[in-house]
């Protein structure tokens, strides 16, 4: 994936144009007044596979992007937050579902996202409890979908995952 970081123009901290600098062999940005150098990065977002009897669990979209079409609970990791505790979080904000434990599967890295480049931690979710119910605004459903019917999903990272379903095992 060739992508370019933002082109921030001033420092966050006094607002003073930024230059250049080379740090590490590469061309960074700088502020002399902070002596702040910009190291760019990447933001993470995870998403909770729950699958039980051959259907898996996804969500509809009510905002864009991708407004209409199906996803996993997912969002983004809040600082301070390990990915599977995210997973968790977002299982639980959006379907109600409290989650026993999680185990990574993938990670991937997303060139559709509003945070381009961004890793999406994916989760499968080993047991949950509790009544399954849209609790967010984002979302118009919650429900089981068969994993061998891909509905319409917009995001490439979770169309990719869907197409892999099979092979993971029941929680």
């Amino acid at each position: 994936m060739d992508l370019k970081p933002p082109n921030y123009k001033f420092c966050p901290f006094c607002a003073a144009e930024l230059l250049q600098k080379v740090v590490d062999g590469k061309n960074r940005k700088y502020c002399p007044k902070d002596n702040w150098t910009y190291f760019p990065h990447v933001a993470g977002s995870c998403s909770a596979i729950v699958i039980d009897r051959g259907k898996v669990l996804m969500v509809k979209r009510n905002i864009e992007p991708h407004k209409g079409t199906w996803m996993f609970p997912s969002g983004f990791i809040n600082y301070g937050e390990h990915p599977k505790e995210t997973a968790l979080r977002e299982l639980h904000e959006e379907t109600g579902l409290e989650a026993k434990n999680a185990e990574l599967l993938d990670i991937l890295q997303a060139d559709d996202s509003r945070e381009p480049g961004h890793f999406l931690f994916i989760y499968k979710i080993i047991g949950f409890s509790g009544e399954l119910k849209n609790q967010e605004d984002e979302n118009t459903e919650v429900t089981w979908v068969n994993i061998n019917s891909q509905p319409t999903i917009g995001w490439q990272t979770h169309q990719q995952v869907f197409s892999k379903l099979n092979t993971f095992s029941p929680s």
